[in-house]
């Protein structure tokens, strides 16, 4: 089994995107102190010590965690050697950075670490991201590009994350063919942006017009499907209805309740990097709790039996639930305030499979 571990090493960013909840949320704690480094290190090898069948995938995250500087990640090197040199083998990294920080520095360090794969994000349209107000995405580019092509003549694997904002919506086909030049191959997905609380309604989208969004751009892509195999959510989709291979990411997978958990950089633990930046589903610091205590906390029990309302209520006889599960439990919360219901995103995969998919190909999903 694998357990999945964000680690926020700092909430800190030199980006400060639109629609981010950790700047709008957050007080953007300092970097995460080495002693809290340590003691996650030594928690995660008692914990593996414990269950020699289970792995963890680590994933340094922020805020900008490049922004704690190589020091900090040779550090975490050094307490690796120290405390998982039995469990190390059952370990994974990556890191998710907007790669404008970059450089020649960071290879070597995150070749000792075990990362290959450094996720990013990118969104081309004009003060979306970028230091300062408003932003400065000129030089945004520009350090992306230079981080980007760093990380790419270094062998690092670089997926993206586009997100769907109002102002994509008015040129979806430029939106993707801009990606597909910029990732060959088509190593990037395309996310709505999730926002509440009325923020930034000039960036909102509706689950319909993010489904609409993605019919524009999905006859392209079935057409030349052979030339971008990596792009999502499409290719997914493919090997769900035409290969019969389950492929779900956390929100989707219905799985996510006792297997995941996000510590912040004062090593106060929760279910993810969103619940933390909301404030939800606290389970403790990690200094005075161990993994076991953490991933078995009884607040997890309503995400676990979450499953068994929606399948029983909302969404009974729904042919797309294996694949679905009601979306993203914190996606209900700003609505219901708990977390068993389903997710007004919940639908958008069923829709847009309905509408677009199944008559464009002639395939018919059919739940195993």
């Amino acid at each position: 089994m694998m357990r999945t571990m964000i680690l926020k090493v700092t909430e800190k960013c030199n980006s400060h995107c639109a629609y981010c909840d950790v700047v709008a949320n957050r007080a953007q704690a300092e970097h995460m102190p080495l002693n809290v480094l340590e003691i996650v290190f030594s928690r995660i090898n008692e914990f593996l010590q414990t269950h020699p069948e289970e792995r963890i995938g680590v994933t340094f995250h922020g805020g900008e965690p490049l922004l704690v500087g190589t020091a900090f990640y040779k550090a975490a090197y050094e307490f690796q050697q120290k405390y998982c040199r039995d469990t190390r083998d059952r370990m994974n990294y990556s890191i998710q950075s907007n790669l404008t920080l970059f450089s020649e520095d960071y290879v070597e360090i995150f070749r000792d670490l075990g990362i290959e794969q450094v996720g990013t994000s990118y969104d081309p349209e004009p003060h979306i991201r970028g230091p300062g107000t408003p932003n400065d995405s000129d030089l945004y580019n520009r350090m992306f590009m230079q981080g980007d092509m760093t990380a790419q003549k270094h062998g690092f694997k670089s997926g993206i994350i586009y997100v769907v904002t109002k102002k994509s919506l008015k040129s979806p086909l430029k939106v993707f063919h801009y990606l597909a030049n910029l990732r060959p191959g088509g190593f990037f997905n395309m996310h709505p942006v999730i926002l509440y609380h009325n923020r930034r309604e000039d960036l909102a989208i509706t689950p319909a017009e993010y489904v609409d969004f993605l019919g524009v751009i999905f006859p392209v892509w079935w057409k030349h499907q052979q030339r971008y195999p990596h792009m999502e959510p499409f290719c997914s989709m493919v090997k769900i209805i035409k290969d019969g291979y389950l492929s779900l990411s956390c929100a989707s997978s219905g799985a996510c309740d006792y297997h995941h958990v996000n510590v912040d950089p004062l090593g106060e633990t929760s279910q993810c990097g969103r619940s933390s930046d909301w404030g939800l589903l606290p389970y403790g610091n990690i200094r005075g709790r161990s993994l076991e205590e953490i991933f078995s906390d009884s607040k997890r029990d309503e995400l676990h039996v979450r499953n068994e309302v929606l399948r029983h209520g909302e969404c009974r006889d729904c042919r797309f639930w294996t694949i679905c599960h009601g979306d993203c439990p914190l996606d209900s919360y700003p609505k219901y305030s708990n977390f068993l219901h389903r997710s007004e995103w919940g639908c958008t995969r069923k829709v847009f499979i309905e509408q677009y998919f199944e008559p464009m190909t002639g395939l018919r999903f059919t739940p195993s």
